[in-house]
């Protein structure tokens, strides 16, 4: 009877695998078995570490995918997006693990450079263009705790907000360090700030930074936030799904959108007009300053007025936000879900209804799928001024898409490393980042905005195209009368380097 209470491991796995193999001895427990295996794959990963000349290794990242499954895929992309185009990869840094994920970042307003939040509460600025880092405006916090959501104030001169999880958001100084945009230099570092940040980190407690000050402090955390289209007013979303407004002057919380957990089984759901979730996304419109939208873990998207004191407007149900992936624009909001199909969605604010479900139609089949946990419409003042583009990155695609709303195609898409939590833009520029410690800067054109001058005897390949868009001209330099005087072969001929293509005719 003794054998039968004290013998259960031996039917455990690792003994099944044991007695199976004959490989160990019978006095070998299972702890020794799985600290040997977990030996075993440091080290391979370590030796894995040397050969990619990789200085640290980090356990939190998930499954690399193997080189020889994803160059199929890669050499497609290139030929489908940026052959032939002027899109590029203008920088690719790696930093240190240490410094956390990348779970939000955002572009100055003339672009100059980036403020990037991370998941040890380290916040640094980079160039704008190469990914250099220029300053660090937050050493890392200890215990970590994530920054989640930046918003650059346009009133205020050099001046950042961020929402961090210790409840407290941030007013950020930016110091006035001169850049060159035009300059070649990609070397422009005084002192090295990661270094120094990790030594207060291990050696003695964080010291205090003069470029980031607490302005609002609760106890609950601060996921999100926004600042009104007037800054007169800071909108902060809290994990114990409440809303508050703060006067930007007098920091002082005008109106909480909040509900007591009891009260909500008298509320029938559909008249319930505030979260009951964490409110993870945070909008802020940007010509209306009444207006802003927020989403939570409830899976509702809620529109709402500053002038409203009892709840919001509009409430959109089935949106699966766990992330910061929503975005206004005009009479339109974009809202990103995690889900594996169906995850982005178009809603009308005017016809208060969802608008459209955008299913991308050139998407690889070997996508298992979608899972949006960063979406933002593409900031361009000189071709999306409409909200045509929309970028969009997560952990299903393996990539960050540049999605053309209108005729559901993607326009370019980039290869990412590991999963994708933040992305911001400026104008030609996008940079993403995420779960891997690999900061990404690359350019977006679509070719059907340049004009090609196509030399003489060349047939224009540009006016055929796979489908067409009725909100933009496709082309200005095409002429309906002029059709009949270009002879179009029925076959086109093989591309070669002299002739330029656009996405459509690759895809």
């Amino acid at each position: 009877m003794s054998s039968s209470i004290y013998n259960i491991p031996n039917f455990s796995a690792f003994s099944i695998h044991r007695h199976s193999r004959n490989l160990l001895s019978e006095s070998e427990s299972d702890i020794n078995i799985f600290v040997k295996e977990y030996k075993d794959r440091v080290e391979k990963q370590l030796i894995q570490g040397e050969e990619h000349e990789k200085s640290l290794v980090s356990f939190a990242d998930t499954i690399i995918p193997e080189p020889e499954h994803d160059e199929e895929w890669l050499r497609d992309n290139y030929n489908r997006f940026f052959h032939y185009t002027p899109n590029l990869d203008l920088s690719k840094v790696h930093f240190l693990t240490e410094m956390g994920f990348i779970c939000s970042m955002t572009f100055a307003p003339d672009g100059a450079f980036l403020i990037v939040g991370h998941s040890s509460g380290l916040i640094q600025m980079r160039h704008g263009i190469t990914g250099t880092v220029l300053c660090t405006l937050r050493n890392i916090q200890f215990p970590p705790k994530p920054v989640y959501a930046l918003e650059y104030s346009r009133l205020e001169d050099r001046v950042c907000y961020a929402a961090c999880m210790d409840g407290a958001v941030y007013r950020i100084e930016i110091p006035n360090i001169s850049i060159s945009n035009e300059d070649d230099v990609m070397f422009c570092i005084r002192a090295d700030p990661g270094l120094e940040s990790l030594n207060m980190q291990f050696y003695g407690s964080p010291g205090i930074s003069s470029y980031s000050t607490p302005f609002v402090t609760q106890r609950s955390p601060a996921l999100s936030l926004g600042i009104t289209a007037d800054q007169s007013r800071l909108v902060v979303g809290y994990g114990d799904a409440s809303i508050k407004i703060y006067d930007m002057e007098t920091q002082e919380a005008e109106t909480t959108y909040k509900v007591h957990k009891l009260r909500l089984q008298f509320i029938p759901k559909k008249l319930q007009r505030m979260h009951t979730g964490q409110v993870c996304a945070v909008r802020c419109h940007d010509q209306k300053p009444t207006m802003f939208a927020s989403a939570a873990w409830d899976n509702t998207l809620r529109i709402w007025d500053t002038r409203c004191k009892v709840g919001c407007v509009m409430t959109f149900e089935g949106v699966d936000i766990c992330s910061d992936s929503i975005d206004l624009n005009r009479d339109h909001c974009i809202a990103g879900s995690w889900q594996p199909t169906e995850a982005l969605c178009v809603w009308d604010l005017v016809a208060r209804k969802k608008q459209n479900i955008i299913r991308v139609q050139n998407r690889r089949p070997d996508v298992d799928g979608e899972y949006i946990y960063a979406c933002r419409y593409w900031k361009s003042t000189q071709y999306n001024r409409k909200g045509k583009y929309c970028i969009v990155g997560g952990s299903g695609t393996k990539c960050v898409e540049v999605i053309n709303l209108h005729n559901r195609y993607i326009a370019c898409s980039y290869p990412a490393a590991g999963t994708v939590l933040a992305v911001t833009s400026h104008e030609e520029r996008i940079a993403f980042g995420g779960t891997t410690p690999v900061f990404n800067i690359v350019t977006f054109h679509d070719p059907k905005h340049e004009k090609y001058e196509m030399p003489q005897g060349e047939v224009n390949v540009k006016s055929m195209t796979l489908f067409h868009d009725d909100s933009e001209s496709m082309y200005s330099d095409y002429d309906p009368t002029e059709q009949s005087k270009v002879a179009v072969p029925s076959v086109l001929p093989a591309p070669t380097d002299n002739k330029i293509l656009s996405k459509n005719d690759d895809n």
